[in-house]
C-alpha cells in the first residue's frame, strides 16, 4: 500500500529541494558570519600599545554593529520559524484528520502519530534548520558581547597603566 499520491509525492520532493537549498543558504550565512567576525577576535593576541588603541576602538564599534545586524536576522528568523510552525500545525491537523477518518484502514493514535510524522517530517526538517541558524546568531551575539567587555577592560587597562 503506497500512503503518498502522487501529488502528495511531487509536493514531497519540492519541498526537500527547497529545504537543502535552504540548508546550502544558512551553511553559506554561517561561513559568512565566521569569517566577519574571526578578525575581531584575532586582534585580541596582539599586544596593545597607544599605536592600535584606534584599532581597538575601531573593532568595538564594530563588535556592535554586527551585535545589532545580528539581533535583526535573529528576529526575521524567529519570524520565519514562527510562520514554518504554524504550516506545521495545519498539516498535523489535516493529516490526522485524513487518518482518523478518510484512511481506509483502522489505527490507533500510535500508528497514526508514526505515519503522521512521515508526512510532516521536511516540514519540521526546515523549522530545524532555522533553529539551528537562530541558535548560531545567538551564540555569535554572546561571543560578541563577551568580546566588548574584553576591549572594555583593555581600554580601562591601558588608561590606568598610562598608556
Amino acid at each position: 500500500m503506497n500512503l503518498f499520491s502522487e501529488e502528495e509525492k511531487i509536493k514531497l520532493a519540492k519541498l526537500k529541494e527547497t529545504n537543502d537549498k535552504s540548508e546550502a543558504f544558512f551553511v553559506s550565512k554561517i561561513e559568512e558570519w565566521s569569517q566577519n567576525l574571526e578578525p575581531l577576535f584575532d586582534t585580541l593576541k596582539e599586544n596593545f600599545t597607544q599605536q592600535n588603541f584606534k584599532k581597538i576602538i575601531e573593532i568595538q564599534s564594530i563588535a556592535l554593529s554586527y551585535r545589532q545586524r545580528i539581533n535583526e536576522q535573529i528576529s526575521l528568523f524567529l519570524n520565519k520559524r514562527s510562520i514554518e510552525e504554524v504550516k506545521l500545525k495545519k498539516l498535523k491537523q489535516d493529516k490526522f484528520v485524513f487518518y482518523a477518518t478518510g484512511f481506509g484502514l483502522k489505527t490507533n493514535m500510535g500508528e497514526k502519530t508514526i505515519l503522521i510524522d512521515a508526512h510532516i517530517s521536511e516540514n519540521e526538517r526546515i523549522i530545524q534548520l532555522i533553529e539551528n541558524y537562530i541558535e548560531f546568531l545567538r551564540s555569535s551575539s554572546k561571543n560578541l558581547e563577551s568580546l566588548g567587555f574584553t576591549i572594555k577592560n583593555i581600554i580601562e587597562l591601558m588608561n590606568y597603566l598610562g598608556k
